[in-house]
């Protein structure tokens, strides 16, 4: 039969060993390492690489990629965050969408001064609201797109 301990002399509630056969190893679990700032790198940093031929996107996305995966990684050598790889590709992603809308930013910007965008900018700010002067201003830009690149951008009858 069991011995009980005498009455009064019971361990205070909570008090309790656990169970036989569970150690102390069960008793206590760590908590889950949160992601949330690797993961919103990630997702930043994917949407700046598919958005940045809008330049907007890419700048954007790319910068917030870039700052959420640095805090990310910070957090993450602290101890007090999980997601490395995450926190890595998002870094990654963000600064290709930002290598890429720059690369294209000047690319962009080349095109339009080669191809007389900043003399018809100019035309048209001196046409004021005068149409035949703006018109001038399209035909003359017009034309030296045609001449510059060889395309033809309106059409011509064939007749």
């Amino acid at each position: 039969m069991a011995q009980y301990p005498p009455p009064g002399q019971y361990p205070p509630p909570g008090q309790y060993p656990p169970p036989p056969g569970q150690g102390q190893q069960n008793y206590w679990q760590e908590s889950p390492k949160r992601k949330g700032l690797a993961i919103t790198a990630l997702v930043l940093g994917i949407l700046g690489f598919v958005s940045c031929w809008t330049l907007i996107g890419g700048y954007l996305f790319g910068f917030f990629a870039l700052i959420f995966g640095v805090i990310a990684l910070v957090k993450i050598r602290s101890g007090s965050a999980g997601g490395s790889g995450m926190a890595v590709t998002g870094l990654i992603l963000g600064v290709l969408a930002l290598v890429a809308a720059v690369v294209l930013s000047i690319v962009g910007w080349r095109f339009f001064v080669d191809s007389g965008g900043k003399d018809f900018v100019d035309c048209m700010q001196k046409a004021g609201n005068d149409q035949t002067k703006q018109n001038e201003c399209q035909d003359k830009w017009q034309q030296n797109i045609e001449q510059s690149r060889g395309v033809t951008l309106t059409p011509r009858p064939t007749r």
